[in-house]
């Protein structure tokens, strides 16, 4: 820009810039604290973006974080006050976090933003799955700007989240001469989107802390099914034992078994056991996973009971079967055994065999 001087006596005209009775000079100057002052404002911006994207990054506690936005969606746009509200997965609405001026312009804001969300509340009556989420929206906005009337510039965004809105960002300012130009709404929008990852990254570290959860509790339940199963194959006169499981899951429904019909000896520090009877068993729970171990356990608990009767294994497993019958049927599961007993006296080898594979 080039800028040219009046001289007093030049008798022809020459360009000057200059605002009402202004000299040049003084325009220059006062163009260049607006430049100046824009660069500051738009510094500003920028420092307040980057503190949002830094608590983003350091906050664990999501509710912390919320109760910055309304401030940071009025501090970037240079509005008077901002408001939060947030969608619940299950189509409630909440209203989360209000920021403006103390006074009773703050009151009535607060007061108008409540009335809205409560109205809104008790109009949702259909399940949550039936609820139309753009009425919802279309409807809180109807409201916060009929409560707040037409002296108040509104404007209001979507937090999405994975495509779902999942809440609204609000700005507002009195000021009769505030305009929601495009960079303006631009900014907004960046806060809303920061909101939305906030939100996002707080239920999946959420869902990850369950899945740690659970799998804690996978590894507790494969560990105590790993510990009913015999440590080592006893030591039986006359005969050969080995035996090895590898479920395909952590936790799974194989089973197999070696019961003395003596029970005292079980605990014995002597490997070689006094001669008793023998029951050995082998069995399989249909499917995988947690169901199939529990229905094991189960399994294992109540022929071990049944063992004590000193039935014949044909009448252990009708027995068993019996008592098994209902909680197998309601499952909609069911288990195939093997159930032997050997006496090393007499070197026999009695068993029964319930839709087990053929031994």
């Amino acid at each position: 820009m080039t800028v040219v001087p009046v001289y007093r006596n030049s008798p022809e005209p020459t360009d000057h810039i200059a605002t009402g009775n202004s000299s040049p000079i003084t325009s220059v100057y006062a163009l260049q604290e607006m430049v100046a002052r824009l660069h500051k404002e738009q510094q500003n911006v920028n420092d307040l973006l980057s503190s949002l994207g830094f608590a983003l990054r350091s906050f664990n506690n999501l509710n912390q974080f919320l109760e910055l936005i309304p401030l940071m969606g009025c501090r970037v746009t240079d509005a008077d006050g901002g408001a939060l509200v947030l969608f619940k997965p299950n189509g409630q609405i909440r209203f989360q976090q209000l920021h403006c001026q103390e006074g009773q312009q703050c009151q009535d804001i607060r007061q108008a933003l409540e009335i809205a969300t409560r109205q809104l509340i008790t109009e949702t009556t259909l399940p949550a799955e039936l609820q139309e989420v753009p009425i919802q929206t279309a409807s809180l906005d109807y409201q916060v700007s009929d409560y707040l009337g037409n002296d108040v510039q509104l404007f209001g965004t979507s937090i999405l989240v994975k495509n779902s809105e999942r809440g609204r960002l609000y700005v507002f300012s009195h000021n009769p001469e505030y305009v929601w130009t495009p960079a303006r709404q631009k900014l907004i929008r960046l806060v809303a989107d920061q909101t939305a990852v906030a939100i996002a990254n707080d239920e999946l570290s959420t869902s990850l802390r369950e899945k740690e959860r659970l799998d804690r509790e996978l590894e507790i339940g494969a560990e105590i099914q790993l510990r009913l199963l015999p440590p080592e194959c006893p030591e039986i006169p006359g005969i050969a034992l080995a035996a090895r499981c590898q479920t395909a899951n952590r936790v799974g429904g194989d089973y197999y078994d070696f019961i003395p019909s003596n029970y005292d000896q079980v605990n014995s520090k002597h490997k070689k056991q006094e001669p008793c009877k023998w029951s050995i068993v082998i069995g399989d729970v249909m499917g995988k996973g947690v169901p199939a171990g529990l229905i094991m356990t189960m399994t294992r608990g109540m022929l071990r009971a049944e063992v004590l009767n000193r039935h014949s294994p044909a009448q252990v497993l009708q027995h068993l079967n019996q008592v098994m019958y209902t909680d197998l049927e309601t499952s909609h599961r069911f288990v195939t055994l093997f159930y032997s007993e050997y006496d090393p006296e007499t070197r026999i080898l009695s068993y029964s065999n319930a839709a087990h594979h053929p031994p």
